[in-house]
């Protein structure tokens, strides 16, 4: 941090919260303390960071970092802290959790544990203190939710002039973190923003709150296949400049948008290996687009079952080969043993014969 920075005292009234938190949704960009400090209140973490103050007072063991705006000073490191003490000092503020905020209110002021003032560390600029919070709350002990972490390092992103491969290794200098990670959250994050530009498309019941970003960043950046049948090119400077507008309605409603069931058409994460096969063939992701097939019986129609098939037997026989290391080791075998190797056996020639008699009709068509 700059050298120029300095450590002062300030009443807790001259504190203000910073509308550009990471941590905060951007519906609440622009809205009043009250509105803010309840929605800090759902995070049931706060209550406990309360309590903690309440029964033993606010230790300043870790610095809080705010910035003089002319008109007091906007806290760019420690909001959660800033918050518990306002509402300790104004339960009123509670919306959420009125009774547990009071509660702790009473508690506070009867162990006279409200602060009044507290030491700032007082910097020029948002700029001075950019690597120590990436190194925080991206890659350190206090890491963000990823939504929080991609936000941020899109907005140092924004900051560079140079958008060359090189600003991903600078990013990751900053953060202590891997160039290939930032620009994976990047992509995926520069993705919600356009999903969030179109209201989510109308999908019932998702907004920023809730929205799983390593869905669709690992989509675009795991899986080779979905990111090209997005027009997304992950290899170059600007991988989401050719993006298909269509296509990323459709795959997010595959990912975001929940059936009767209450699962989504794609459902767990794993799922996205099967989707990446499946848009690989034009008539099977035609007929799960449309609704005709589910993903497992659009993935009938292309050669997944080949690739498990491959995938079962190297684990199996990697299982195997390690048992046949150690078995020379046992001192108490039993028949439950033998049972198991004799099924081994089963499964395998059954295996063998199915595969010689596909193999017996490729030769013959």
């Amino acid at each position: 941090m700059n050298k120029q920075a300095i450590f002062n005292e300030v009443k807790i009234g001259q504190l203000k919260l910073d509308r550009q938190n990471p941590r905060l949704p951007e519906k609440l960009k622009g809205s009043d303390d009250k509105t803010i400090l309840n929605w800090m209140l759902s995070d049931a973490t706060l209550i406990d960071l309360m309590a903690s103050i309440a029964e033993n007072g606010f230790f300043p063991g870790e610095p809080i970092i705010a910035i003089n705006d002319g008109n007091g000073y906007v806290v760019i490191e420690g909001n959660r802290r800033l918050a518990a003490i306002r509402l300790l000092a104004t339960p009123e503020l509670a919306v959420v959790s009125p009774k547990a905020v009071e509660t702790l209110s009473v508690t506070a002021r009867q162990k006279n544990s409200i602060p009044e003032k507290v030491w700032l560390y007082i910097v020029e600029n948002r700029n001075e203190v950019g690597n120590y919070l990436a190194f925080r709350h991206v890659t350190g002990v206090k890491s963000w939710p990823v939504i929080s972490k991609a936000r941020y390092l899109n907005s140092l992103f924004l900051q560079r002039t140079e958008k060359s491969p090189d600003v991903y290794k600078y990013l990751a200098k900053e953060i202590g973190s891997k160039a290939s990670y930032v620009r994976r959250l990047l992509i995926g994050y520069q993705a919600f923003e356009l999903i969030q530009s179109r209201k989510f498309y109308n999908i019932s019941d998702l907004d920023e709150e809730n929205f799983d970003l390593s869905l669709i960043t690992d989509a675009l950046t795991m899986h080779p296949a979905i990111a090209e049948y997005m027009g997304v090119s992950t290899e170059t400077d600007w991988p989401l400049q050719e993006l298909k507008n269509d296509k990323l309605k459709q795959v997010t409603e595959w990912l975001y948008s929940k059936l009767a069931n209450g699962r989504t058409r794609v459902g767990e994460s794993r799922n996205l290996r099967v989707l990446n096969k499946v848009v690989q063939s034009p008539n099977a992701v035609q007929a799960f687009a449309s609704g005709e097939k589910t993903l497992s019986e659009a993935a009938e129609m292309t050669d997944f079952a080949d690739e498990n098939i491959r995938l079962y037997l190297s684990r199996a026989m990697q299982n195997m080969a390690e048992a046949q290391k150690i078995v020379h080791r046992s001192s108490h075998p039993d028949k439950s043993d033998k049972r198991v190797v004799e099924e081994i056996i089963d499964s395998a020639e059954l295996i063998l014969k199915a595969l010689n008699g596909k193999l017996r009709e490729q030769y013959q068509g």
